[in-house]
């Protein structure tokens, strides 16, 4: 962060903004932890455009701060969060319907954003984690409301009718919107490259075995639904991690030989084409961003990557010819049912 000029900076975007704190027996501590990260996200604001910021909730439960939103709007999913063996979500942006406006709230689990109120005794690993944290959700509210106004298929409470650009849309989605964030915010994340390729060698290795396994366990349950929702994850999951990882390479001028462990960890699970492709077209959309308009399908070659993760994992959808979807899950030595 030696770049910048931290006595000059340009006026905030977000010069108020309400922080809520939950969960604290001291109310001191609330207090001070509150302020703590407001001015974080004050000072955030003026390296984003936090316009469209509502507000952020802090807690010592996280699952209670998500659950504690109020999205705005009847019908939509409850806020989750990443929870499996591999990776652990701390936060989250999500977008809120507030007087007919959409608008970001950030939610942020107290544990790792109380190096702020530590003073002296906070480490500076902690401290950097803590800014990085913070600038990462910032950084999904401009994205945010970027894709509000270009993307149809990504505004709040949109329905797609389709059912495989229903479930492609949304990794093309992820892996956009964390490629871009990681590359929009990395002068306030500098250790956010290599964090990002530490999980991608923890939890991208398995990713295939364990796909194949939800298969396995679709040859006796028969749910397409389930063995999209739970092999789906595993076969897309590397592609998310690589997007963080790409998005803070391409903002520093660096790549994977920077990071051999990583893409050692990529080639390993036999996603290196994909991933490759898929860089190349994250670098053209953050190129071409002022060409974007809401009658393009900008997301449409990612959705393609989606598709094709899928594909080589042993799941195909297949249309009908009466228009309806199904998928197709061919036998294979990894995927006999046990």
């Amino acid at each position: 962060m030696e770049d910048i000029d931290w006595d000059h900076l340009p006026p905030t975007t977000a010069p108020s903004v309400p922080v809520s704190v939950r969960g604290f027996s001291d109310p001191d501590v609330a207090r001070r932890l509150g302020e703590a990260v407001g001015e974080a996200v004050m000072t955030a604001g003026s390296f984003f455009d936090l316009s469209t910021l509502e507000g952020v909730t802090v807690g010592v439960d996280y699952d209670d701060v998500l659950a504690s939103i109020d999205q705005g709007m009847e019908g939509l999913k409850p806020l989750s969060r990443t929870d499996n063996a591999e990776v652990q979500g701390a936060a989250k942006t999500c977008q809120v319907l507030r007087d007919g406006k959409v608008l970001s709230h950030i939610a942020l689990n107290a544990g790792p954003v109380y190096a702020l109120i530590e003073g002296e005794d906070a480490k500076p690993d902690d401290l950097r984690l803590a800014v990085g944290i913070i600038a990462h959700e910032c950084g999904h509210v401009e994205i945010n409301a970027r894709m509000e106004a270009l993307v149809p298929d990504a505004r709040l409470g949109s329905k797609i009718d389709d059912f495989e650009r229903a479930v492609l849309f949304q990794i093309a989605d992820i892996v956009w919107d964390e490629y871009a964030v990681c590359r929009l915010t990395h002068r306030l994340s500098p250790r956010q490259n290599e964090q990002h390729a530490e999980t991608i060698v923890t939890a991208v290795p398995g990713a295939r075995a364990r796909a194949n396994a939800a298969i396995r366990a679709f040859r006796h349950h028969g749910n397409d639904y389930r063995v999209i929702g739970e092999a789906g994850a595993e076969l897309c999951q590397p592609l998310k991690l690589a997007a963080y990882l790409l998005g803070g390479m391409d903002a520093a001028g660096l790549s994977w030989t920077d990071f051999p462990e990583a893409r050692a960890a990529i080639e390993s699970e036999g996603y290196a084409p994909l991933v490759d492709r898929m860089h190349a077209i994250c670098g053209a959309l953050w190129d071409d961003q002022d060409k974007w308009s809401p009658d393009k399908d900008v997301l449409a070659p990612l959705i393609d990557i989606g598709r094709d993760a899928f594909r080589d994992g042993g799941i195909v959808f297949v249309k009908d010819p009466f228009g309806a979807w199904r998928i197709h899950v061919p036998l294979t030595p990894q995927t006999m049912p046990e």
